[in-house]
Order: C-alpha cells, then structure tokens, then sequence
C-alpha cells in the first residue's frame, strides 16, 4: 500500500509530446492498484487529458487534481548570446475557478 500523506503531483502522460508515455487509463489502474487517494496531471503546455483523466479517476474512487506545466521565458538573450531555455512552472486547479483561469493561459 502507498503512503496517503504522499500525492504525486507532476505527472506527464501521453498527451505531453516527446515527455511522457503513460496512458491516462493505465495511470487510473495503477494508481487504484496502488491505494493511491488522488494523483496530478500536469501535462507540459497542454490539458488535453484532463477531461478524461477526471471522469476515469473519479470513477475509480481517485481525487484528480488538474494542473499543467507551462514554459514561462523570463529573460530575453542578449544579441550574440544562446538562448535561454524557457523555466518549467506548475499550476495546480484548486476548484473551478482555478481550472477556469488555466483554460485562459
């Protein structure tokens, strides 16, 4: 059994292209397995999977938390220098109002 105090928080499926591989039905199986009590999706710069992730773990008796990954670039390159990579932040829905204010960004 898993620890109920811990909750995955930064999971990629297959819906983050060229991240992560794990199916959104496959995930729900292995988290009931698991005894798990809810479980994140935070796919990078997308929510394509949060209506099916929702409606599969609630069915299986999981709390979903809906989030996602977004590449913030914070700093121009100066001319002549590489550039910068964009940084990795996640935001997590609270409630509708939350999810509401991702389906903006």
């Amino acid at each position: 059994m898993s620890d109920p105090r811990f909750i995955h928080l930064r999971v990629h499926t297959e819906y983050s292209l060229l991240e992560g591989a794990v199916p959104v039905k496959k995930l729900i199986k292995l988290c009931d397995a698991m005894n798990m009590p809810a479980i994140a999706v935070t796919d990078t710069n997308a929510m394509f999977a949060a209506l099916e992730f929702s409606v599969l773990a609630q069915g299986a008796g999981l709390q979903p938390i809906v989030g996602c990954q977004v590449s913030v670039a914070y700093e121009v390159a100066a001319p002549g220098e590489k550039p910068r990579l964009p940084a990795p932040v996640v935001l997590l829905a609270q409630n509708e109002a939350g999810y509401m204010n991702l389906m903006k960004l």
